[in-house]
């Protein structure tokens, strides 16, 4: 607007003068007075995307920063947290008089919140960066909704609330798709409703139908009775974490995560999370989505079976444990002989590798990060062992780091399976029997 006005002041003063000048300058004078506010618009164009081009690095460069912090912070709480995750939990199996149950029955709720917390945060990590992956594999759809209905129905009874359960559809129906995705956004959305109902309760509905002969659609839907969303916060909904909250929710706990991890992992099956509500009458979260049918005549095993079976078939298992954190291997010498193993212990990479240059183990659990010699360096000299029995031991990582985890890149540096803290004692045992199954077991 600016530019236009300077370049009109200038042509009522030139014009005149050039009606004064011989002809062929007079045309030439006059061109260069027409282009010269082009070839302005031009630059003014050019600087407005040069400055735009340097805000959208800002931008990035600050979603980045934003996006390491949470992974460094991530990991550096998780130690910590294993050992109050871990420790709760083994307090349970000692003998405690009711005082002692119900407080460490507190004690395991806090942990179980930041447990929450974190996991939620190195979600959103993984889907900003573009890492989150689908992994289909044939699963029944019904026990997956059963046990997180079931479970969840504990935790409403617990704050006053009741929870209704309705599955339509084929119990026995298998499909193709990511098992662990689908429990996640269903978690999410019971816990959502839970945490925000005062009173009343909620209702979880599942519909399974065939769409066609090869493809099932799925709608689920979770209504409560609860708060409710304020209007004005509904265009915010999917990135709540990033604008106040109102008073009716401020003092519900929660990070205001969880939505946009949902709209998020929908997106990746092609569908979006549909949203009703009305303040201080309840809400109703929706989505549908369509997978392919496995085939029914294959066999879905078996890690689940495996992880059915008890700890007694770890007895007499010789184990190798290395941390440099004395509070995670108090833990696990804890998990170890309740499980009636017998185990050594190192609190550095150089002790670790000379116990195991001395003795024979079925299982080796290595911290990444130890004095001396890393976990690292230490599973390659194991592999280098000149016993060829030796160097196939199962090695097991000990990581804070959600991004060696996430993208398996433990197994390109030798190590068979990785533990990501913090950790829970079942956690412990589904990644060993993997490894270390009964005898005549194969695990698929």
């Amino acid at each position: 607007m600016m530019s236009r006005m300077v370049a009109g002041r200038l042509t009522s003063y030139i014009v005149p003068l050039l009606v004064q000048l011989p002809d062929s300058i007079f045309v030439v004078s006059a061109a260069l007075l027409f282009i010269l506010p082009a070839i302005g618009a031009i630059v003014m164009n050019y600087r407005l995307r040069m400055q735009l081009n340097k805000t959208r690095a800002s931008l990035a460069e600050s979603i980045e920063g934003k996006l390491d912090m949470i992974i460094n912070f991530n990991r550096e709480v998780r130690t910590p947290l294993n050992a109050l995750v871990g420790m709760s939990e083994q307090l349970t199996h000692t003998s405690l008089d009711r005082e002692q149950q119900e407080l460490v029955h507190a004690i395991e709720n806090a942990a179980n919140m930041l447990q929450r917390i974190m996991t939620n945060a190195q979600e959103v990590y993984k889907l900003e960066k573009g890492e989150v992956q689908l992994v289909a594999s044939a699963f029944e759809i019904y026990p997956t909704f059963h046990a997180i209905t079931e479970k969840k129905r504990k935790v409403a009874f617990e704050k006053g609330l009741f929870l209704d359960a309705f599955y339509e559809g084929d119990q026995h129906l298998r499909v193709l798709g990511d098992e662990l995705r689908l429990q996640q956004v269903i978690q999410q959305l019971v816990d959502n409703a839970i945490r925000y109902t005062r009173q009343g309760g909620i209702q979880v509905i599942l519909r399974v139908s065939k769409a066609n002969e090869n493809k099932a659609l799925i709608y689920l839907e979770v209504k409560d009775t609860g708060i409710g969303i304020p209007a004005d916060m509904m265009p915010h909904l999917f990135s709540y974490y990033d604008f106040a909250r109102p008073p009716q929710m401020a003092a519900v706990s929660g990070a205001g995560l969880g939505l946009n991890i949902v709209q998020k992992i929908l997106q990746l099956h092609g569908t979006n999370l549909k949203v009703e509500s009305t303040p201080e009458k309840g809400s109703s979260f929706a989505f549908e989505i369509t997978y392919p049918l496995a085939d029914p005549n294959t066999l879905v095993i078996t890690r689940r079976e495996i992880e059915d079976m008890t700890e007694r078939s770890m007895e007499g298992r010789h184990i190798l444990i290395a941390d440099d954190q004395e509070m995670n291997l108090v833990l696990l010498s804890h998990i170890l002989s309740r499980w009636k193993c017998s185990f050594d212990k190192a609190a550095d990479g150089i002790t670790a590798y000379a116990l195991f240059a001395q003795h024979s183990y079925d299982m080796v659990l290595l911290d990444i990060q130890m004095p001396g010699m890393s976990g690292l360096e230490v599973v390659t000299k194991i592999r280098e062992d000149p016993d060829e029995q030796k160097a196939k031991v199962p090695v097991l990582a000990i990581t804070s780091d959600i991004t060696m985890a996430e993208n398996n890149r433990y197994r390109e540096l030798g190590f068979d399976d990785c533990m990501l803290k913090p950790f829970k004692e079942r956690d412990i045992y589904n990644t060993i029997i993997r490894h270390l199954p009964p005898a005549g077991v194969n695990v698929l």
